[in-house]
């Protein structure tokens, strides 16, 4: 299709077509708008039912009656709960850290340890709905397809070249491997710490986790 003088021709046939109306076009873009509020529906309230369900525990119905939509309406966004499980790890897995970019002028240091003190923390172990991907979805992700895996490497190499970035000391080698022992203790200690019942042991967990992961950022 062509258009010359606000007068469209089909390309195969030359025929002269009528331009669409100024109706015509304000419905189309309200109807792309309400796909892409939807899709966006869909990401923000799958992710929060799913942290909260498991992979396997919630259906594409609960998913869709979250977001505020039909099931025919999150597979016409996505193929599938495993196509939107990949959607959800490739935006969130290591946000808000890692949405800053490298040329941004910041601190990464304080970056991260404004982070770490809000992860590591009582209230990111009670509200896992509301908290990363990591430690919630993770396991489920073990047991995904390669392109959801695949996905989740993507974002995992980000956030620990974004951490080691903020690191002080050593080689750059030496800071990676620091910043895979932080991420170890971000996940494991709300794994470990949620699984437990609240009380002693899981407060002293997250404390501990805390205390050795800024015992890391200048090492």
């Amino acid at each position: 299709m062509v258009q010359w003088n606000n007068v469209r021709y089909d390309n195969e046939r030359y025929a002269m077509i009528e331009p669409k109306s100024s109706k015509e076009s304000i419905l189309m873009r309200y109807s792309t708008d309400q796909k892409v509020k939807a899709r966006r529906s869909i990401i923000e309230s799958g992710a929060k039912v799913l942290k909260t369900g498991g992979f396997a525990g919630v259906g594409v119905d609960q998913v869709a009656a979250a977001a505020g939509v039909t099931s025919g309406s999150l597979y016409s966004n996505f193929s599938g709960k495993e196509d939107l499980l990949k959607e959800i790890i490739g935006e969130y897995l290591g946000a808000p850290y890692t949405d800053a970019r490298e040329g941004d002028d910041i601190d990464w240091h304080a970056r991260l340890k404004g982070f770490l003190t809000g992860y590591i923390s009582s209230y990111h172990r009670d509200n896992p709905a509301g908290g990363c991907v990591m430690p919630a979805l993770s396991a489920d992700v073990s047991r995904a397809s390669a392109g959801v895996r695949r996905a989740y490497q993507q974002r995992m190499n980000d956030l620990i070249d974004k951490i080691a970035r903020a690191l002080e000391g050593g080689s750059r080698r030496q800071r990676r491997e620091r910043a895979w022992s932080i991420v170890a203790l971000m996940v494991g200690s709300l794994t470990v710490a949620r699984a437990l019942p609240a009380g002693d042991e899981a407060d002293e967990m997250v404390k501990s986790a805390f205390q050795s992961a800024m015992d890391l950022l200048s090492k």
